[in-house]
């Protein structure tokens, strides 16, 4: 017990603020969740809270970045690349999957709330993601890769499993990160390939390559 709390006690308080309020929005809800709440979850008073964040919204704003700041970057990468779109989409999921089951902060809140007006700032990064996600599909159907599907449906489809995915973990590490990556990327991979016997291959050349 000693040991773990001293764990916690090397948390910068910046980072226990981000962990905290992320579970209290997931919890309650952005707008039902104060910002005396969560200096009381952190173990600290207000002021303290307000001098690594003047308000909430900058907290949330944060968490936005999180979840969509390098996600969007590593998809906007893949979607303009060269080759099978197929494997680059994989990629992409892997390592958006895998970000998400290391991820600390329990970002189930995040997607309720980037469509509200005061985060108007934030649907730029969140809309090239999407977009990104869309191009990936859209190439490797007009390549033949994937059967003829409609692509925003698929690329819904894939948000709903990130969701879950999100949702299970709730910003608890989970030990084989990556062996869920690529069972649920292989998941997608497989229910829009035209020939799934593909699959192995594009597992195998996804697995030696950086995103």
């Amino acid at each position: 017990m000693a040991a773990q709390e001293s764990h916690e006690e090397e948390v910068p308080t910046r980072e226990r603020i981000l962990r905290e309020a992320s579970r209290l929005f997931s919890r309650k809800g952005y707008h039902g969740t104060s910002t005396r709440e969560i200096a009381e979850a952190v173990e600290i008073r207000q002021p303290s809270l307000f001098h690594h964040f003047p308000s909430k919204r900058d907290i949330m704003s944060e968490l936005i970045d999180i979840d969509h700041g390098e996600s969007s970057i590593v998809a906007e990468r893949q979607a303009a690349g060269k080759g099978s779109a197929a494997l680059r989409l994989y990629r992409y999921l892997v390592w958006d999957i895998a970000f998400i089951c290391r991820c600390a902060y329990d970002l189930t809140s995040v997607e309720l709330v980037v469509d509200d007006p005061i985060f108007a700032d934030k649907m730029a990064k969140r809309d090239a993601l999407v977009i990104a996600r869309r191009s990936m599909i859209e190439q490797a159907i007009d390549s033949g890769e994937f059967v003829s599907v409609d692509a925003d449906l698929a690329e819904k489809a894939i948000v709903w499993i990130l969701r879950g995915d999100i949702a299970d973990t709730a910003g608890q590490a989970v030990p084989d990160a990556d062996v869920v990556a690529d069972q649920l990327a292989s998941f997608i991979l497989r229910a829009l390939l035209e020939d799934a016997s593909q699959l192995g291959e594009i597992r195998a050349a996804g697995s030696i390559t950086e995103v």
